[in-house]
């Protein structure tokens, strides 16, 4: 598979290739975009038991009190 390099830059969003060069329609292309700066985002797992047996210890219990906290 032949590559050829072909200069270009965004406007607008759009992609302007240099030298006024015309692509074949459909013709594959490749973007390589440079001095492009990312943010990392942080990645935050969800706790996972290394005995599913165990779900049954953190089971929630509801307890009523009365409306004036047992004052």
């Amino acid at each position: 598979m032949p590559l050829t390099a072909i200069e270009g830059v965004v406007v607008n969003g759009k992609i302007l290739l240099q030298d006024n060069i015309a692509l074949p329609e459909n013709a594959r292309v490749y973007v390589i975009v440079t001095d492009l700066q990312t943010s990392q985002s942080a990645h935050i797992r969800t706790p996972r038991l290394a005995d599913p047996r165990q779900a049954g210890d953190f089971r929630k219990k509801v307890i009523e009190v009365s409306d004036n906290g047992g004052l």
